[in-house]
C-alpha cells in the first residue's frame, strides 16, 4: 500500500476536489490527527527534510516540486523521498486562521 493509499484508510481528511486518484492528494487535517499522519509519513518518506521554523536545502529538482506547490513558508514542514527518477512529497501547511487545521499536499511523480 502506498503512502497516499494509507493515508486515505487510516486519517480523517478533508479531501479536496483537485486530488487526483493515487498520484496527488490535497486535503484538510485536524491537528488531533497529526501524530498520526507524522508517523505515516516518516514511515514512507523518513524524516523531514524542512522542519517548521527552519530554512530547507533542497535539491534543485525538489525546489521545483516545492515551487509548483506554492514554496514554503517558515512554519511549513516538507518531506520526500526519491527512488530512481520517481519522488514521493509530503507538505504540511499549518493553517495561520486556524490553529486546529492543517493542509497536507501530497504527490507522487
Amino acid at each position: 500500500m502506498n503512502l497516499l493509499e494509507e493515508m486515505k484508510r487510516r486519517l480523517n481528511l478533508e479531501i479536496r476536489p483537485n486530488s487526483q486518484d493515487l498520484e496527488y492528494l490535497e486535503a484538510v487535517i485536524h491537528r488531533g490527527e497529526l501524530e498520526t499522519l507524522l508517523a505515516l509519513l516518516q514511515k514512507h518518506l523518513g524524516p523531514a527534510v524542512k522542519e517548521p521554523n527552519k530554512e530547507p536545502i533542497l535539491p534543485g529538482d525538489i525546489e521545483e516540486i516545492v515551487e509548483q506547490l506554492g514554496g514554503l513558508r517558515i512554519d511549513q514542514s516538507f518531506y520526500y523521498r526519491k527512488e530512481g527518477q520517481n519522488v514521493t512529497y509530503a507538505a504540511l501547511w499549518p493553517w495561520q486562521s486556524n490553529p486546529d487545521k492543517i493542509t497536507l499536499k501530497c504527490g507522487i511523480g
